[in-house]
């Protein structure tokens, strides 16, 4: 798409009307070289400490890991724009939310409640489990799913649109 352009009023997963349902993005993306040296230079240098039996290059484990954090926001490219949604994605996008915090709710539930015994365990477990499933979830519907793939100074190239969002646009046809 154009770097400046907007989408269609249509939802981004099924090309159905938006109705004016719209959601603000702004989204990332990193070159591909740097997510892969950075994810696995902590893990070298974790690695090379303990095959070295080097103490400070295993310490430098989580330090590495902020500092490419940080050195990541300067790296990645933004984009902005506005999504367009059908009432159908918006309540279930709405319904997955609503999920999330009674499962982030849980989860403080079942810390309060970790002395009580193995009940609190058991609320803390599958809190945490049911929050790790409904983050998968969303990451692969709707909204949520939409990423930037890559940025150049005219264009952007999304990925996780529905096919048929994708097949309507006036670029592909």
């Amino acid at each position: 798409m154009d770097r400046a352009g907007t989408l269609p009023d249509r939802c981004i997963t099924c090309n159905a009307p938006a109705q004016g349902n719209r959601l603000r993005r702004k989204l990332y993306c990193s070159p591909a070289a740097w997510k892969i040296g950075a994810s696995l230079a902590p893990f070298a240098a974790l690695a090379a400490g303990v095959y070295l039996d080097v103490s400070l290059l295993a310490y430098s484990f989580w330090p590495l890991v902020v500092i490419l954090i940080v050195a990541n926001m300067v790296v990645r490219k933004s984009l902005k724009l506005e999504v367009g949604i059908c009432p159908r994605h918006r309540d279930v996008r709405f319904t997955l939310i609503a999920l999330s915090w009674t499962c982030i709710v849980g989860v403080f539930a079942g810390i309060f409640t970790l002395s009580g015994g193995a009940t609190g365990a058991i609320i803390l477990l599958g809190s945490l489990l049911a929050l790790v499933v409904l983050v998968v979830v969303q990451s692969f519907v709707g909204a949520q799913a939409v990423s930037l793939k890559d940025v150049s100074p005219d264009y952007a190239w999304l990925a996780g649109t529905g096919e048929a969002f994708r097949s309507a646009l006036p670029e592909l046809n």
